[in-house]
C-alpha cells in the first residue's frame, strides 16, 4: 500500500472540503489499490452521495466501502457469495461503530459529522485490505 491510514484520512478531508461527497472521498483515496483514473472513480461514485442520489438511504461512505470490496475481491460471478460475505462483514462493522448504515439516521442531530463517517469507512476498509 502506498498510503498510510492517516494519509488516506487527510486526503479524504481535503477532497471533502473541495465538495466531493462521502462515497467519492472513500473510493478516491484508495487509488493505489484500485488503480483506476481519479476522474472515472469520481464520476462512478458521484451518484452514491447523500445516501444514493440524496435520498438518504445507504450512507455514501458505506457505498464507497462496498465499491472497494468489489473492486478488490470480485473477478467472476462465482465470487458473489464470498464478496457478499465480505460486504456484510464490512457493513456490520460500520453499523456496530455508528448504529446504522442509513444516511438519514446518521445525519440526525447529535450524531457524527459526515467527515467522521468517511474516516470510519476508510479505517474499516483500510484494515480489510491490508
Amino acid at each position: 500500500m502506498k498510503y498510510t491510514l492517516e494519509e488516506r484520512k487527510e486526503r479524504a478531508r481535503m477532497l471533502h472540503k473541495q465538495g466531493y461527497n462521502c462515497s467519492q472521498c472513500v473510493v478516491m483515496v484508495f487509488d493505489d489499490i484500485h488503480g483506476l483514473d481519479q476522474e472515472v472513480v469520481s464520476r462512478i461514485s458521484a451518484g452514491f452521495g447523500g445516501g444514493v442520489g440524496g435520498m438518504k438511504q445507504v450512507c455514501g461512505a458505506v457505498s464507497g466501502m462496498v465499491m472497494l470490496e468489489g473492486l478488490t475481491k470480485y473477478s467472476r460471478p462465482s465470487d458473489k457469495p464470498m464478496l457478499y460475505a465480505e460486504v456484510k462483514a464490512a457493513t456490520d462493522e460500520y453499523k456496530l461503530l455508528n448504529g446504522s448504515i442509513v444516511c438519514g439516521e446518521l445525519l440526525k442531530p447529535g450524531r457524527k459529522p459526515c467527515i467522521e463517517l468517511i474516516e470510519d469507512a476508510i479505517t474499516i476498509i483500510d484494515a480489510r485490505l491490508r
